[in-house]
């Protein structure tokens, strides 16, 4: 970013309207070793999470984004590390890449739970570039199963985990940073819907690997509709 000219301008991040469609399943851990730092553990059988969201306000502006991640541990602590993420808007870009280490890329991403759907169901799709399908998912939703509050949080989950790495000025040099970032997503009010969810990772580009952390096990979905939440940013890093 201009070391003169911040384009954030905020310090912290908050978030009004969100709607969230999150699939959970089994992934194939020799397949999702490839991508991870080795620095990270993981189990026999990975959990993997799949996240399509709607900020309709937000201070990074109105913005849609998907998230890929995986549970991992790293020095025998619980994280949720991101190896992929995308967004449409510049601002949630810079701050997720340059402060975070989230791998925030540019995409195309269709989600939206107030559009009429004849059929009652919630689609969302993320493309890269326009042409290529690579995630499709698709939510039935069945009942509201509980509500989210200051008096009835959620329960605490993994922070994410992001890695940060600004390669070295002079070729063939190592990075001059290369850190592991945490940083926790708090939800302070929520509907939580349960239903039936289909996921297709299509593998359609090998420049956008999201079949890098594949499908083998059973698919879970929630929505979380109506979200306020807030970032907590990292208090601290790991260098590696």
């Amino acid at each position: 970013m201009p070391a003169h000219a911040d384009p954030l301008g905020f310090d912290s991040a908050s978030f009004r309207g969100l709607d969230l469609l999150r699939f959970t399943y089994t992934t194939d851990a020799e397949t999702v070793a490839q991508i991870l730092p080795a620095e990270l553990e993981i189990d026999d059988e990975p959990t993997a999470n799949f996240v399509f969201a709607s900020y309709r306000f937000s201070t990074a502006g109105a913005f849609r984004e998907v998230v890929q991640s995986v549970e991992v541990r790293f020095e025998g602590q619980p994280f949720s590390y991101v190896p992929h993420i995308f967004v449409p808007n510049e601002r949630a870009m810079l701050a997720g890449r340059e402060r975070e280490g989230l791998p925030k890329l540019t995409a195309a991403i269709d989600f939206d739970i107030h559009a009429p759907s004849p059929d009652g169901l919630i689609s969302a799709e993320l493309r890269r570039p326009t042409q290529v399908l690579l995630a499709q998912g698709i939510f039935q939703p069945a009942e509201l199963v509980a509500t989210v509050s200051p008096e009835q949080p959620l329960p605490p989950s993994p922070p994410m985990l992001g890695l940060r790495v600004f390669g070295g000025a002079v070729p063939g040099r190592p990075p001059a940073v290369r850190e592991l970032v945490p940083s926790r997503m708090e939800f302070r009010t929520a509907e939580i819907w349960s239903g039936a969810g289909s996921l297709n990772l299509t593998g359609a580009s090998d420049l956008s690997p999201l079949h890098l952390v594949p499908i083998v096990g059973p698919v879970d979905a929630v929505l979380l509709r109506d979200v306020d939440a807030v970032l907590h940013r990292a208090t601290t890093t790991y260098p590696i």
